[in-house]
């Protein structure tokens, strides 16, 4: 089984009989991400490209935070705005224009107000999509390796569970998740000899 945490969190899966309480308890007790994503792209480039981010310190934390500069990986002149936690996920009860305002002040801030309007913007909104309710999983307080460990164990070698918050060492990550899945895969073929 390779859904994201948050689904199994918010219990969109019916398991009959019911999971086992040590899952149940470590399915609750690790974290569930917000990391929501703002790409702008402009006509042209008015920042430096000699650069491969930069950081914008605004009152509150996770808010327009952290900024890459996709133009210095590949040729179009884009802009990635990061915003996490709290202000992650009320950011995703605005709409896309309200969206882009408040990132066009932040950049304005940093770079004048002369700067050209995007021509087209793409925002993630991973709080409330239904296939994934966040973005990465984390241990919380109380969660630690063991919790992962139960998270990961096969049920009665018929449920194999894989995905990024089933990694012990590479949590919140695709790679993590990718080897998660050949973990499971293993474990598969282990059962059927």
């Amino acid at each position: 089984l390779t859904v994201p945490l948050g689904v199994l969190q918010h219990e969109r899966i019916e398991f009959i009989p019911g999971l086992p309480n040590q899952k149940t308890k470590a399915i609750s007790t690790l974290g569930m991400g917000c990391l929501n994503k703002v790409y702008l792209r402009f006509p042209e480039r008015f920042w430096s490209n000699d650069v491969q981010g930069f950081s914008s310190f605004g009152s509150r934390a996770g808010q327009w935070s952290s900024w890459l500069n996709m133009n210095y990986y590949q040729p179009e002149p884009i802009l990635l705005a990061f915003n996490a936690g709290s202000f992650g996920r009320e950011l995703e009860k605005l709409g896309d224009e309200e969206i882009i305002g408040e990132a066009m002040k932040v950049l304005k801030r940093i770079y004048g107000k002369d700067i050209p309007t995007p021509t087209g913007v793409q925002i993630t909104r991973w709080a409330s999509d239904p296939f994934a309710f966040g973005s990465y999983s984390s241990l919380r307080p109380g969660s630690n390796r063991s919790t992962i460990q139960a998270l990961r164990k096969p049920l009665n070698q018929r449920v194999f569970f894989a995905g990024e918050a089933t990694s012990l060492d590479y949590p919140s990550t695709v790679h993590g998740a990718y080897l998660s899945g050949i973990r499971a895969a293993n474990e598969i073929l282990d059962v059927l000899g």
